[in-house]
């Protein structure tokens, strides 16, 4: 359908009435950019601030101090530098350390791995002793561990309350057992324990 040319006119009026005040994409595109750059600028601005005024104080502070205090400040302030980075060059070590330790503990990578920076600091000494109880710890644990197993596997092949041999089973004693004393008749006596199963 189309417009006559007063109808169009009549619709254009509306249409500018309407949207009067309104921002098109490109005002409102001006408007964010203008906004982002005041806000940019005046961060920048508030940084140079802060920044001028912190050189301004320790100009103002270098300034009351002899030559030889100024020496002085800079040789403590680089030698706490140094300091920083030798603790940080040790920790590393001590954290190449700690992993050869621990390998050769045969300790697997994926049960220390997570601890290591708790049992690694900046000394040496601290470091090989916190990983050397780690180790003893871990090692008794697992011993701690495969006792217990061996012990409750050791239960499993004894004879069971069928009889002094896994022949003397009964279907009630099969029954009664515990899922590993299953395994060790199977294992022991396969006929029996297909017999007893069914």
């Amino acid at each position: 359908m189309e417009f006559t040319k007063e109808q169009q006119e009549h619709i254009d009026k509306l249409i500018a009435e309407k949207t009067r005040g309104l921002y098109t994409k490109d005002d409102l595109d001006r408007q964010v950019t203008a906004e982002v750059d005041r806000r940019v600028e005046s961060g920048i601005q508030k940084g140079l601030e802060t920044h001028k005024n912190k050189w301004k104080e320790e100009f103002q502070q270098n300034a009351e101090l002899t030559a030889e205090e100024l020496a002085q400040k800079k040789l403590d302030e680089k030698m706490e530098e140094i300091s920083r980075k030798e603790s940080e060059i040790n920790k590393k070590t001590n954290v190449l350390n700690a992993r050869d330790m621990l390998t050769q503990a045969e300790i697997p990578k994926k049960q220390y791995e997570k601890m290591l920076d708790i049992l690694v600091t900046d000394d040496g000494e601290t470091t090989t002793e916190n990983v050397t109880n780690f180790i003893e710890t871990f090692n008794e644990t697992k011993t701690e561990i495969e006792s217990v197993i061996k012990k409750e596997y050791s239960i499993v092949g004894k004879p069971s309350v069928g009889g002094t041999n896994n022949k003397g089973v009964s279907k009630e004693d099969f029954e009664g057992m515990t899922y590993l004393e299953k395994v060790e008749l199977k294992r022991t006596n396969e006929d029996l324990y297909n017999k007893l199963k069914e």
